[in-house]
């Protein structure tokens, strides 16, 4: 039969978004059975391990696999370098993000993926993707998943992966690109904001029949993605997007 333990629990900063009322910004006690891995009974909380840098047990720095014994004292920061405590090595268990960032995204977020498409970012996006997919993809490509869902990010094998704060799409991409120091990257206007595929310029004698009789009048420069066969064309679009582009550099 296993013991029942008790610990003591403290989260700092933006992890209380994920506790209940009662249990953000104080201290509180948690029972637990056995010997967990702390990384189990923290998401049990309601805490994504994507979203934890550092975690302090009776004043040492400690891993995921730090298997719980009871009587703790648990401080858990979304940030190792804000981690105010005097005298101990702070550890950071967040990954370094790619470089070249590449990202997946749940099926909650396709303007955000048409967003990010749209400053030059390669986005994969399915209306039908199941989480095992998208799981999988980010592990395989090392791509940074994006997801409302928290139980995604609970998944053992995520390693790059962000619970999006905001719920408007124009608050959702200023978000990630602070998040994720995007502004000096962005390439916009390269991808298909459909599928993903790299534009290019074409001749408008090769697609002038498929196009609406204003456009074909009122415009010459045309671009055009081969994998999807999407046609664009400085727009009314266009414009708009020039705003967005606008507001997130600002």
């Amino acid at each position: 039969m296993s013991l029942i333990r008790t610990i003591q629990c403290r989260f700092y900063g933006a992890l209380n978004r994920f506790l209940r009322p009662e249990q953000r910004h104080r201290g509180f006690s948690r029972a637990v059975k056995g010997i967990p891995a702390i990384k189990d009974t923290l998401e049990a909380l309601g805490v994504p391990h994507t979203e934890i840098d550092c975690i302090v047990v009776n004043g040492r720095c400690v891993r995921f696999l730090y298997q719980i014994r009871g009587g703790e004292r648990i401080q858990v920061y979304p940030d190792a370098g804000k981690v105010k405590l005097k005298k101990i090595i702070r550890r950071s268990l967040k990954p370094k993000p790619p470089a070249n960032p590449k990202f997946v995204l749940d099926v909650h977020l396709g303007k955000l993926a048409r967003h990010l498409r749209l400053l030059g970012f390669d986005v994969i996006y399915q209306k039908d993707m199941e989480d095992a997919a998208i799981v999988c993809m980010g592990g395989k490509s090392r791509r940074i998943i994006l997801t409302r869902d928290i139980g995604l990010l609970k998944n053992k094998i995520v390693r790059h992966g962000y619970f999006v704060r905001a719920t408007d799409p124009k608050k959702q991409i200023r978000e990630i690109v602070r998040r994720f120091d995007l502004a000096a990257k962005m390439r916009p206007f390269r991808l298909c904001l459909e599928c993903n595929g790299r534009i290019r310029r074409i001749a408008k004698s090769r697609i002038e029949n498929r196009l609406p009789p204003l456009t074909r009048e009122h415009y010459t420069r045309f671009y055009h993605c081969p994998r999807c066969d999407k046609i664009y064309w400085q727009g009314a679009h266009y414009k708009q997007f020039l705003k967005i582009i606008k507001t997130i550099r600002h």
